[in-house]
């Protein structure tokens, strides 16, 4: 778990090493253990710059860029690959020599050995770039999900690959401009991560499950190594499987050289992992060292704290002196919530954020590099009972399934007024406009310029608002929903040196679900009802059979209009202007009561002011 950059220099650049240093240094933080950087080729000028997080044979001899001893090929690699022991046994069978007990070489020699078929084979997490030797190609690649990222920005004179956009601006001299289009949709939706384009103009991320190519001339090419399945042609699903398939998960994520802890919510996802993981081997590499709980210390709080839960559930499992609460105040400090908005990079969509940004500043000081989450299963499970009934009872509704659509209604998983806002996606575009920009705060305070000139993308935005419930889960996993909480998690996390690793973002797990009807995933009543019944009897029937009130930074969420916004909004560019309308974002945020979409305006002025102010 690293940070990485490449530099390909298409045309003369005295100073490249010096920019390329200054960049790789903006990646401290995510790689605190060791640095590296490498000039690999003159023709083009080629760099690849490495800063470690030691997980995985801590030596040096497992430290980046790797050379090839065979080939001269050289790889830079961020993230994990689980099954790294059995890709090890089948390359030494085909005559490989390791050197070092991890990863990285694993990598360096499968491509060798299978080239571009390597990545099929690996189950895990990564952003990979490999400048190979007898091509001069740079390949670069991300895990199937894009748990780990991988940004590109290329103008004709140089091609910058890098793990966060700011290593990008350290190269270019300062960051570019913003990107409207991707302003336009934040402000509407909410959502961060649709597609590849980022909040910067001229800078994308690499898409997952695709090998890119530069060549040494400049050509680029782009080709998948997987494909996700579409629901049936084959048996859906099973309790007994998906319980076979986490087990093996969270098995495999434990491996490390280093202490490894799970985040313990008091919800049923992350009781899962931290049980299984619990009853694992204590042997090196398999075991786990601790389970941590975020809290509060204000009583006013006591409805969203879960740590009594947490405590208990560790307790009844013979480990509770492996369990540790780390209890704060909802409310940051500016500087708190400047540090939270300066380390994501980009707009995020929710404040509950500033959850995880404590939690795992906290774990770091406790020694621990390694934690397992529960990211994933709300999307892939259907964890968001009202978003997904509501969206399932507006299929039933247009296709006349009346008395199915009473029965869902009765169930009360969702209030009629979410019914109501599904409908409104499906009315003519000349009338959602109005109805957004009067009802929903984040739309109502976008400029006007910025509102009339994107006014195309309302109906691209319409149409994906308007899928059905099979296609929306897919989405959310794919487009929406997951990426936006994996990208906050990602900076969250190596902001503070720590490795997170989610087991049910195994890719196996993933493709059996997504070939299970959702409905079923989801179940009639209470959410997640197969990951329920998988758990059911190994989990203590309160976690099983309650749905899950509170979530993780939960008060956060509500707390907008207490946050210290007053100073923060104060001496802004006027330029933020062209996209926000600061005195009306003013005037909503000293009410007594906001609605919830407000935080997506405060989020963007925030952002501005951290990178153009």
């Amino acid at each position: 778990m690293c940070g990485l950059i490449v530099v390909r220099a298409l045309s003369a650049a005295a100073d490249l090493h010096q920019r390329a240093s200054r960049a790789l240094a903006s990646l401290a933080r995510r790689g605190p253990d060791a640095e590296g950087l490498l000039m690999v080729e003159t023709a083009p000028p080629t760099l690849l710059g490495h800063r470690r997080l030691a997980i995985l044979d801590t030596s040096s001899a497992a430290e980046q860029p790797m050379r090839c001893p065979v080939s001269g090929t050289v790889l830079v690699f961020n993230g994990a690959i689980y099954n790294f022991v059995e890709l090890r046994d089948e390359l030494r069978a085909l005559g490989c020599v390791f050197v070092t007990d991890g990863d990285t070489e694993v990598l360096l020699h499968g491509w060798r050995v299978w080239g571009e078929g390597l990545f099929s084979r690996c189950n895990g997490m990564w952003a990979v770039v490999v400048w190979d030797a007898p091509s001069g190609d740079l390949v670069y690649c991300r895990d199937r999900l894009g748990v780990k990222p991988l940004y590109l920005h290329h103008d004709g004179q140089q091609m910058v690959l890098a793990s966060e956009i700011s290593a990008i601006a350290q190269m270019l001299g300062g960051y570019p401009a913003p990107n409207p289009e991707k302003l336009f949709d934040f402000l509407l939706t909410g959502f961060s991560e649709q597609g590849t384009a980022t909040f910067f103009q001229g800078v994308r991320a690499v898409p997952p499950g695709v090998v890119g190519r530069m060549s040494r001339a400049g050509r680029f090419s782009q080709a998948p190594y997987h494909q996700w399945p579409e629901p049936g042609g084959a048996k859906p699903l099973s309790s007994l499987e998906l319980q076979g398939l986490v087990e093996d998960a969270v098995h495999l994520r434990l491996q490390a050289d280093v202490p490894v802890a799970s985040l313990l919510s008091g919800g049923l996802d992350s009781s899962i992992i931290t049980q299984v993981a619990l009853n694992a081997s204590q042997q090196p590499r398999q075991r786990l060292d601790a389970a941590f709980t975020y809290g509060y210390r204000d009583a006013e709080q006591v409805g969203f704290d879960e740590s009594a839960r947490a405590a208990l559930f560790m307790a009844e499992a013979g480990h509770g002196d492996r369990h540790h609460v780390l209890r704060f105040v909802p409310i940051p400090a500016a500087d708190e919530l400047m540090n939270l908005v300066t380390v994501q990079g980009e707009p995020f969509s929710t404040p509950s954020a500033l959850a995880s940004f404590r939690t795992y500043r906290a774990i770091a000081e406790q020694g621990v590099k390694v934690v397992l989450s529960g990211e994933g299963a709300d999307e892939l499970f259907g964890g968001y009972s009202a978003r997904y009934h509501s969206v399932a009872a507006r299929d039933e509704l247009w296709s006349g399934q009346l008395v199915q659509v009473a029965h869902r209604l009765r169930q009360r998983t969702f209030p009629v007024s979410l019914l109501f806002n599904r409908l409104v996606w499906d009315l003519p575009l000349a009338l959602i406009g109005p109805l957004l920009r009067r009802h929903r705060p984040s739309v109502g305070v976008m400029s006007a310029g910025l509102w009339e000139s994107q006014q195309q993308r309302l109906a691209m935005v319409r149409q994906r608002m308007s899928s059905p419930l099979e296609q929306r889960m897919r989405e959310d996993q794919l487009d929406n929903l997951l990426p936006m909480a994996l990208r906050m998690a990602d900076r969250n996390s190596m902001s503070a040196g720590i490795e997170l690793r989610s087991p049910f973002m195994d890719h196996r797990l993933v493709e059996r679900a997504f070939r299970t009807p959702a409905l079923e995933r989801i179940g009639a009543g209470l959410s997640k009802a197969l990951l329920r019944d998988a758990f059911k009897g190994r989990l203590p029937d309160r976690l099983v059979t309650t749905p899950k009130s509170t979530g993780f930074g939960h008060a956060e969420q509500f707390l907008v209009t207490q946050l210290p916004w007053r100073e923060l909004l104060e001496g802004l560019p006027p330029e933020l202007n062209d996209f926000i309308d600061l005195n009306a974002l003013r005037r909503h945020l000293a009410r007594p009561q906001c609605h919830s979409t407000l935080w997506l305006a405060l989020s963007v002025a925030l952002w501005y002011r951290s990178i153009y102010a």
